[in-house]
């Protein structure tokens, strides 16, 4: 019946809605970038320490690299490949773990789009909706988003920042329940770049052990250290008999961001069977990640690594004048990484704003981008933001020049406009 013309009727649009699982869905080191976006449609200039992309800072792979992907697209074949991924860069990766001390069979690793995919197809395949993972706070924000998507619980592990950003395995044991199913390992970490120590990763690998728990030890940063690296927890593994999937890839350590070659690496996987096999069956439903790219695998697990060497040199002395440069401002301090490329600072007056409005007022008045440490973990009146050190030393002058100016409550702060 056609409602009369003089009533009042509401009617309600056709409109088509989201699954609900995804409305907790999020990625802070993205999250921020739209308000920079419109700020940079304004014209203004926009200083982006905010994402880990040596790329975007004028580093670029070794030519070694380029030039097997330029070969490939020639030469071979680069339609769909098997699900795990080529054979030739499976083998390099099984070469590369044996080598650290965790021996690894080709079988026993999956080629994915970057570390990320890794991560998605181990959760996915880990936790039902209402299972609980441990993950570290801070820590890499991508694990939290999985796990709310999947309808999972993560579980924050706090790492200390007055013991260099170490866990505290004690604390850990309290928070598993019978719902826990997994521990998220980060080290180095991201966002501190704090390195877990050996003694305490094996506290936890045997927590793991006694809880019937699998290990996701992420390692991307393994070979970006200041100092020696940690062990592999696939190597301790091995002495503790612990199921763990390692996540790596070549983003970070070679300059391959965008090429997305990344892997995971079972090791003891006869205590993770089934795991293994839904993760690979997991992995069949995309077909495979990016084929080009997997050529490059070999050749950089093999090249030599001077390349690299100097690309730690550059970021040892980025990280030492930033961390001289945060710790010289009244009120803030940080730090000294031992890994990666990042300061997570600690504000001790936001002047009563959350960290984001903090960060987001920050990026208004100076144009300087970072993120916000509860994009990580930390609790948003803890007054910390992560600051990426990958930019030349005039960038970085310039930059922290500006935070200083903000933090000292100057509402007239410098724009990086000016």
């Amino acid at each position: 019946m056609e409602p009369h013309p003089d009533e009042t009727v509401s009617f309600r649009p056709f409109m088509v809605y989201p699954a609900k699982r995804v409305h907790g869905f999020r990625y802070a080191i993205r999250d921020i970038v739209a308000a920079a976006e419109r700020m940079e449609q304004d014209g203004r200039k926009i200083l982006h320490l905010n994402i880990g992309d040596p790329q975007a800072f004028g580093f670029r792979p070794p030519e070694i690299l380029t030039d097997a992907v330029s070969k490939a697209l020639n030469c071979k074949f680069t339609g769909y490949t098997h699900s795990c991924g080529i054979f030739e860069a499976r083998e390099a990766v099984a070469n590369y773990a044996t080598n650290l001390g965790a021996a690894t069979e080709p079988k026993d690793v999956l080629i994915t789009s970057g570390a990320s995919e890794a991560a998605e197809l181990a959760l996915a395949a880990i936790v039902d909706p209402g299972d609980e993972v441990l993950v570290p706070a801070p820590g890499y924000p991508i694990y939290s988003a999985i796990l709310t998507k999947l309808g999972a619980v993560p579980q924050y592990y706090t790492l200390d920042p007055a013991n260099n950003w170490q866990p505290n395995p004690d604390k850990m044991r309290r928070q598993v329940t019978r719902k826990t199913r997994a521990i998220v390992l980060i080290n180095p970490n991201n966002p501190t770049g704090s390195i877990t120590s050996d003694n305490l990763t094996r506290k936890i690998l045997q927590l793991a052990k006694e809880k019937w728990l699998t290990i996701i030890s992420d390692e991307v940063y393994r070979d970006l250290c200041f100092v020696p690296p940690p062990t592999s927890a696939s190597v301790l593994a091995t002495e503790i008999d612990v199921p763990v999937i390692t996540l790596e890839s070549l983003s970070k350590t070679h300059m391959l961001s965008g090429w997305r070659a990344g892997w995971m690496r079972f090791t003891n996987v006869h205590r993770m069977p089934d795991v293994a096999s839904a993760i690979t069956r997991l992995a069949s439903g995309r077909l495979c990640s990016p084929t080009p790219a997997q050529y490059a695998v070999k050749p950089a697990l093999e090249m030599d690594l001077g390349f690299q060497r100097e690309f730690v040199a550059h970021l040892q002395r980025n990280r030492d004048f930033a961390v001289r440069a945060i710790n010289a401002i009244d009120g803030l301090s940080c730090t000294s990484p031992d890994a990666a490329f990042y300061l997570t600072v600690k504000v001790e007056d936001t002047r009563g704003d959350y960290d984001d409005i903090y960060v987001r007022k920050l990026l208004e008045q100076t144009g300087v981008l970072v993120v916000p440490g509860s994009g990580f973990g930390c609790g948003p009146r803890d007054g910390y933001f992560r600051l990426v050190f990958l930019a030349d030393r005039q960038i970085l002058d310039k930059a922290i020049a500006a935070i200083a100016e903000f933090a000292k409550g100057n509402d007239r702060a410098e724009s990086l406009a000016a």
